[in-house]
This record gives structure tokens, C-alpha cells and sequence, in this order.
């Protein structure tokens, strides 16, 4: 039973930072309609800004808030750069892009850091805490507080601020939202820089857990799944939807996958079933696609043919 709560303790520490990286692409779809296939290149991206700005003895707390700050000038610089001058071209040719973003961005982080894994720096204190016999470490209690911290931070900012009202408006009717004087310009860059800081924050943190590595944008591709299952308009869903995931992958793994290789070394010649805990965002993908393709929280809408 501790075994099972205290998997279930590190999927949701796992989980929360996949919302803090989902909520990034649902603000840039709510307000583009653009799928941004570019995250999990920011993702890696920002990780390393905050690995190279550690290992030029910046504290801690500056290299974070350098490395989203930064994230947030290359967001910016993508959507003026990149996506503004691609404004009437076709919305697939739209989201090439942003998938050939991913791969300029992981070509950059290549030539630069290389392809090795690096142990990344130690932001937060070594140790585990013991809750109840639940052992988890302080850098999953650190990731999971700061995630669920930073995701509802957002949310509050996006519901109660002056701008988060301009970014509502802009995302449920642009015409409208220019007929009342909003800079939806102005408004699309916004989404595109907090999205890029979102990202660059979560990949620190999954940094912390897993180590520094151009495979850690292959997680970007996890927080597809975590906003298809969640709505692609849901901020509120992305963050329940990742919870979710997180949970699912961490009992896959620490669970499921060892029962499934017992009984097969038992009956068959199959020793393994490899590593089952990252197919099961795909396979929930499908399962949800069938059963509600808007997704849990998502809200049906209408088109005129």
C-alpha cells in the first residue's frame, strides 16, 4: 500500500509539470488556433539556459528567472519572426513550422552542449522526506509545489488581471477583441513568450529529475497527449489532465510493467515489455479521441462548411 501511495506521490510531482508545460500550448491554441509542435524544443532550450547560467555560478533563483526570462525572448522572437509573416498562409503549413522550430531549436542545443546526458546542477537540497512511510525527495517535492504553484499562478493571472481579460478576449473573438481597441498582435506575441516560459520552466524541473539531455523534448510530445485529453481550450483540464498522466506513467511503471514481465517470464520466452510507461499517453490519446475527441474538458463547437 506505501509502495502504491508513494508512486502515486511522485506521478503527481511528475504530472504537475507536465500541466506547466500543457498550459503553454493551450494558451498559444486559444489564441492563434495554432498547434505549437515547437514546445518541447523550448523545453530543452530552457533547461539548458538555466544548466549554462548554474554553471557560471549564478544562484539558483537568478538562473531560473534568467533562463524564463530568456525563454520568454525567444517565444517572442519566434512569433514575430516566425509565425506573424506566416499569418495568411494555410494553418497545417503554420504548424510544419512550429515542428521545424523543434528542430532548429534541438539542432542549436546540439552544436552547442552536444548529445551526451549531463548531470544537471543540484537546485534543490539532497535528501528524502518521510511522510507516513511515504519516502519521496525534495526534488520531486520541490518540482511538484513549484509546477502546481506556477500553474495556478497563471491561471489566477489569466483570470483576474487587465491583460489576462485581453488575452480571454482576444482568444474568444478576435474581430471583437480589435473592434474595442485590443493589439491582438500584441496579444498573440504575449502568448507566445508565456508560452515559451512555461516550457523552459517545466524542462528545468524535469531536468532535476531525470538529467540533461536532448531526449527531454521527446516529453514535449507526452504534453500532447496531456492537452488532447484534457481539451485543447482547457487551461483548467491541461492541469487535471496532467495530474492524471503523471499517475498513470508512474504505476505503469512501478507496477504494472513488473507484474506483466513476471507472468510472461512464467508462461512465454518474453522476458520484457520494455518501457510500457511511455506508451500509455499514446494509447489514452487514442482512447479518449474515440470515446470524446474534444477531450474530457473540452467544449463542442460548430463549423459552416
Amino acid at each position: 500500500m506505501n509502495f502504491a501511495l508513494q508512486l502515486i506521490t511522485a506521478g503527481l510531482a511528475v504530472g504537475s509539470v507536465y500541466s506547466l508545460i500543457a498550459l503553454g500550448i493551450v494558451l498559444i491554441y486559444k489564441c492563434t488556433g495554432v498547434v505549437n509542435f515547437g514546445q518541447g524544443g523550448f523545453l530543452v532550450l530552457g533547461a539548458y539556459l538555466t544548466y549554462a547560467l548554474r554553471a557560471a555560478e549564478i544562484p539558483t533563483p537568478l538562473a531560473v528567472v534568467g533562463s524564463a526570462a530568456g525563454m520568454a525572448i525567444v517565444g517572442m522572437a519566434a512569433e514575430r519572426l516566425m509565425l506573424r509573416p506566416m499569418a495568411r498562409a494555410p494553418l497545417v503549413a503554420v504548424m510544419m513550422a512550429t515542428l521545424g522550430m523543434m528542430i532548429l531549436i534541438n539542432a542549436v542545443c546540439l552544436m552547442i552542449w552536444g548529445s551526451d546526458q549531463r548531470a544537471y546542477p543540484a537546485l534543490f537540497p539532497d535528501g528524502a522526506l518521510d511522510m507516513f512511510g511515504i519516502f519521496i525527495t525534495y526534488n520531486y517535492i520541490a518540482a511538484g509545489v513549484l509546477s502546481i504553484c506556477l500553474s495556478l499562478g497563471f491561471l489566477a493571472f489569466y483570470r483576474f488581471t487587465n491583460l489576462g481579460l485581453m488575452q480571454r478576449c482576444t482568444a474568444n473573438n478576435t474581430k471583437a477583441a480589435l473592434a474595442i481597441g485590443i493589439h491582438t498582435g500584441n496579444q498573440n506575441s504575449f502568448a507566445w513568450s508565456m508560452s515559451a516560459a512555461l516550457a523552459g520552466l517545466g524542462g528545468t524541473l524535469l531536468a532535476t529529475l531525470n538529467g540533461l539531455s536532448l531526449g527531454l523534448g521527446s516529453i514535449g510530445l507526452a504534453a500532447f497527449s496531456v492537452v488532447v485529453l484534457g481539451g485543447l481550450d482547457s487551461l483548467a483540464g491541461a492541469i487535471v489532465a496532467g495530474l492524471l498522466l503523471g499517475v498513470l506513467q508512474t504505476l505503469t511503471a512501478g507496477m504494472l510493467t513488473p507484474m506483466l514481465e513476471n507472468f510472461l517470464r512464467a508462461y512465454t520466452s518474453v522476458y520484457s515489455v520494455g518501457a510500457l510507461q511511455q506508451v500509455v499517453p499514446y494509447c489514452l490519446l487514442v482512447a479518449i479521441l474515440l470515446v470524446r475527441p474534444q477531450g474530457i474538458f473540452g467544449r463542442k463547437g460548430t463549423e459552416r462548411l
